[in-house]
């Protein structure tokens, strides 16, 4: 580990392997949202159902449900940069395959069947990598910084993975298809999964704390490991908070991931692929969130700040449901049936888009931090599976019936509900954050009264 001053981020960047790392996050997460989001656009424009696109969201959360355990538990064991080595190699196979399918369909050489079920399955593999690769990369972070400067490297993650899903939606996706191709933008990406494979393989080798799996007894053993995670997580109140956290947003991400596309063809009268430029302020929140927090944050309680994000992302996501509910009073998308409110109600969208954006960093940085913080290096790599695990059972009940009620009640609608579900846990939550806080504070003016007596 290099020597580091807790000076922010430009400490965390002079550390050339944790560049290497950051780097190489940007690269594939990039080509990853691009190739995301184009399966999402050809769907929507093929059948024009919420649906279909929840089964594609289904598709890529199901691997965490079914491999999280198993990936925790190899992570522990194996080299992570082993791990990421092979996850980026791997994505470079799957890149190249969904490269060579959208050839397929555009020369008509596929029915629209065979394409949806190919791209099901193809989501479905590249989330499966993603269980080995995310679990491995948050574990490799402390290995690589300091625990001082766990904050802003958590804080510039999250910059990048904004950074990341904008370089990939708003400008890999739609102006790479304008200016170059479908295709070809699709083999770039595949290019970009290359230097990242390049990058983690200048990653020193990291030590494993335990022997590989063999046999029954070991089997029996690797499951034991395996309860031991979720038993750590469990027990440890103010993590498994934090999990419930990261878990909450990721599957926000996802949801609204599913309904964009929706939101921007049937609710506003857009394009599918217009969705990106109504919700790319959430991007740039997300960047200014996370920059406030890296800077400023250590001056707030970590779980109170997360916990006020919560009820901010609340409030932000009802607000966008408001903002879309005049498709549901006209009867018929909002800048079709009223172009003059076109200004409008595009201002209330990216306003409270900006706010989700920015609430969504004020959750997931200090919950990621509380998380590596208060995990050792032998059961990290379980306690960030049981994440991605509660992440997508968090996310798959809802997935399974949302689509098909956006369909059915409207997209805004969806979306309030959303917004309430959203708040009532952000009230429970926040209540017991004060709670705990304050009960921090008597036990240090207890402390500081008995020292004072005792002098």
């Amino acid at each position: 580990m290099e020597s580091l001053n807790p000076s922010g981020y430009t400490a965390v960047l002079k550390n050339r392997n944790f560049l290497a790392l950051w780097l190489a996050q940007v690269l594939s997460l990039t080509a990853l949202n691009g190739s995301f989001f184009l399966q999402l656009i050809l769907i929507e424009q093929a059948t024009g159902s919420s649906a279909h696109l929840g089964a594609v969201i289904i598709s890529f959360s199901l691997p965490a449900v079914l491999l999280s355990a198993l990936a925790g538990l190899i992570v522990d064991r194996v080299s992570k940069k082993t791990i990421l080595v092979a996850s980026n190699g791997l994505r470079i196979i799957t890149g190249a395959a969904l490269a060579l399918l959208a050839a397929l369909l555009l020369t008509n050489k596929v029915n629209e069947a065979l394409f949806l079920t190919t791209i099901y399955v193809l989501v479905f593999v590249t989330s499966a990598i993603g269980q080995f690769f995310a679990p491995a990369e948050g574990s490799m972070i402390p290995l690589l910084v300091r625990s001082e400067n766990l904050l802003p490297a958590n804080s510039l993650f999250t910059i990048t993975f904004t950074a990341a899903q904008i370089l990939g939606m708003v400008i890999l996706a739609p102006l790479g298809v304008k200016l170059i191709g479908l295709v070809p933008a699709l083999w770039v990406a595949v290019a970009a999964y290359v230097v990242a494979t390049l990058l983690v393989a200048l990653l020193p080798r990291d030590a494993t704390h335990r022997e590989s799996i063999g046999g029954v007894s070991a089997l029996r053993r690797a499951w034991n490991e395996v309860r031991e995670g979720w038993q750590f997580a469990i027990s440890h109140r103010a993590i498994f908070v934090a999990l419930l956290q990261l878990s909450l947003v990721s599957a926000l991400t996802m949801i609204m991931a599913m309904l964009a596309p929706g939101y921007a063809a049937r609710v506003l009268g857009l394009q599918a692929e217009d969705a990106t430029y109504v919700f790319a302020p959430a991007g740039v929140g997300m960047l200014f969130a996370s920059i406030l927090v890296g800077r400023f944050g250590h001056r707030v309680s970590r779980e109170i700040l997360a916990s006020a994000g919560m009820m901010g992302m609340a409030l932000a996501v009802a607000g966008l449901a408001w903002a879309g509910n005049g498709s549901l009073i006209f009867g018929k998308p909002l800048f079709v049936g009223h172009p003059e409110l076109f200004v409008s109600t595009s201002a209330w969208v990216m306003i409270f888009s900006l706010i989700i954006g920015m609430t969504m960093a004020t959750v997931n940085i200090p919950a990621q931090t509380i998380v590596q913080e208060r995990s050792s290096d032998a059961v990290r790599g379980r306690v960030l599976a049981v994440q991605f695990t509660l992440a997508n059972l968090v996310a798959i009940p809802p997935m399974l019936f949302l689509g098909n009620l956006a369909d059915i009640y409207g997209i805004p609608t969806v979306t309030l509900v959303i917004g309430l579900v959203i708040a009532a846990f952000a009230v429970a939550d926040l209540t017991w954050a004060l709670a705990r806080y304050r009960a921090a504070r008597l036990r240090h003016s207890a402390h500081s009264h008995s020292s004072e007596t005792r002098l």
